[in-house]
């Protein structure tokens, strides 16, 4: 017996020294050879949890993907064995989500659920021993404002634009919460967000796994007792139902009160809906929690910076050569004015062409500078043709404003031209940090672009672009000539203040003030509610009453 023990004391020792992780006993699926690793520790679990089992090792997997896999593990059955705490806190999100934007996309209490959002995932981080980074914190404060401009807007672009910002902010913040992305650059960010994205499709079996455990090893009376309450609860809806019919066949009065309040609260198309919505915010956000702290996503961000130089300084060289030329001509036909056009052109004719392949052209020379630093070895020569080429989109960018501006002061404004304008103004100040990068292959780029999109993004949402269209286009046109068929009827209800201060036509002024209270009502219902009190709308409806006396 002796003999045998010794045996297996040397196998485990031999197994130790070639680094193949050694299970301790009474200790399924922990492994003591892997040392922990990130700013996360152990969590105390509140109730006993049936073990995960260690992964059985593949043949086509290497020591490190295994050991990765494991830990992956490990962390899942920290979220598992704390199922009481993050179920809940998913739940409650799903209800206060719903309750907070259900038929509801644009009212005040919208950013009440962004700061409510951003609270839970504080708690979760706490929780999960991860303290809050100082650029979490910017993060945050970058989101409420979003949230707060939701509700002073009634643009259903600007809301779906505000919706799709806060989420990517969100999916930053987990980021940078749960991993040292330090290093990171532009593509690392985008893969990692896509990669986190789609973790969390891939772990939809934990809810129901983890639940699952839970229930199987409650051993608490607190805890069965309110699965017995739930139980009770459930059992108690038919018999209400039954007893609610009776007593309104019994009594009109009680009759007339169930009838709206099944229409208002309990209908069943509403119920279906409700629960659907509330699930599937649990869900979510479940899944993303387990995406986040499985921690799947490898930190460290390689250098692929080993292509000759030789090769990206023929290729942009031919390309930096063309762009003198053509910024040449822009310097001496269109800023100076000077040189002969074609037959049959004007300079106006001109210069009001061509802005959207210029847009396109800076946007393609962006993407071609940061690939050379990406992937090919550093050289003076290059840094100068990059360089080069980064001065020629100044001058494309230059241009391309230059053009839409003539082309705004012909034909007016419209949203596309405002974003145009926006965008390229962004690009002026997103490609100095590019010119930076060139010399300084440390700058963090990444940072310093979701800095510069984020400040120029949240002056865009306060702006109201609606409202910024409607004044110049009447302050630049014929106030008298503006109907609801014409482009003032196809904006949003931003526009309101703006028809109502400056448009002469009394008629023209109601129909078009009327036609921004109905669209608003049509997507987003009523502006007035509590739930869904819109600031934008408000103003409308104030002015409506002012011109047509209700």
């Amino acid at each position: 017996m002796n003999d045998g023990l010794e045996r297996q004391m040397d196998s485990g020792t031999e197994r130790a020294e070639a680094g193949i992780p050694v299970r301790a006993e009474g200790h399924v699926g922990v492994l003591e050879s892997l040392p922990a690793e990130g700013p996360m520790t152990e969590v105390e679990p509140m109730t006993a949890m049936a073990p995960i089992p260690a992964p059985s090792r593949n043949s086509w997997q290497t020591r490190e993907e295994y050991q990765r896999e494991v830990q992956r593990n490990e962390r899942l059955r920290t979220i598992a064995e704390n199922f009481a705490y993050f179920g809940f806190l998913s739940l409650l999100f799903g209800v206060v989500k719903t309750f907070l934007l259900y038929r509801n996309p644009a009212g005040i209490t919208f950013p009440v659920f962004v700061a409510f959002a951003y609270g839970m995932a504080v708690m979760i981080s706490k929780r999960m021993k991860v303290p809050v980074k100082t650029g979490s914190l910017l993060i945050m404060g970058a989101s409420l404002l979003l949230g707060v401009s939701t509700c002073l807007t009634g643009s259903g672009m600007l809301n779906v634009m505000n919706r799709a910002a806060i989420f990517m902010l969100f999916c930053v913040f987990i980021l940078h919460q749960c991993y040292n992305d330090r290093a990171w650059n532009i593509g690392k960010y985008v893969g990692s967000i896509l990669m986190y994205l789609l973790q969390a499709l891939v772990f939809v079996w934990c809810p129901f796994s983890h639940a699952s455990n839970f229930l199987k090893s409650i051993k608490s009376k607190k805890y069965k007792n309110v699965v017995w309450v739930a139980a009770g609860l459930g059992a108690a809806v038919p018999m209400v139902i039954l007893l609610a019919i009776l007593l309104a066949s019994a009594d009109m009065v009680f009759q007339s009160m169930l009838d709206e309040l099944i229409e208002q609260f309990l209908n069943p198309f509403t119920v279906f809906t409700v629960v659907i919505e509330t699930a599937a915010a649990a869900l979510c956000m479940y899944c993303m929690v387990c995406s986040a702290f499985a921690r799947e996503i490898p930190e460290e961000s390689r250098s692929l910076r080993n292509g000759e130089p030789i090769l990206a300084i023929s290729f942009m060289g031919m390309i930096g050569l063309v762009y003198l030329v053509f910024c040449a001509i822009q310097v001496m036909y269109l800023f100076l004015g000077k040189g002969t056009l074609p037959e049959g052109m004007t300079y106006a004719d001109y210069a009001r062409q061509g802005f959207f392949q210029l847009l396109f052209v800076a946007m393609l020379n962006l993407v071609m500078v940061l690939m050379c630093l990406k992937y090919f070895r550093g050289n003076v020569i290059l840094n100068g043709v990059l360089l080069t080429i980064s001065i020629c989109t100044y001058v494309m960018i230059a241009s391309a404003v230059y053009r839409m501006v003539l082309y705004v002061q012909q034909y007016q404004l419209t949203r596309l031209r405002v974003l145009v304008l926006w965008f390229l103004a962004m690009m002026v100040v997103l490609m100095a940090g590019v010119v930076i990068l060139i010399f300084k292959n440390q700058f963090p780029l990444f940072r310093y672009c979701l800095t510069i999109v984020t400040v120029f993004y949240i002056v865009l949402a306060f702006a109201r672009p609606d409202y910024q269209i409607a004044r110049y286009n009447l302050a630049n046109g014929d106030r008298n000539a503006q109907t609801q068929e014409g482009y003032l009827g196809m904006l949003s209800v931003d526009a309101a203040p703006a028809v109502a201060s400056m448009v002469e036509d009394q008629e023209v002024k109601k129909q078009l003030l009327r036609g921004y209270r109905n669209g608003y009502e049509l997507w987003a219902g009523d502006g007035l509610s509590i739930r869904g009190f819109n600031f934008s709308y408000a103003a409308a409806q104030n002015e409506l009453n002012l011109y047509s006396g209700y």
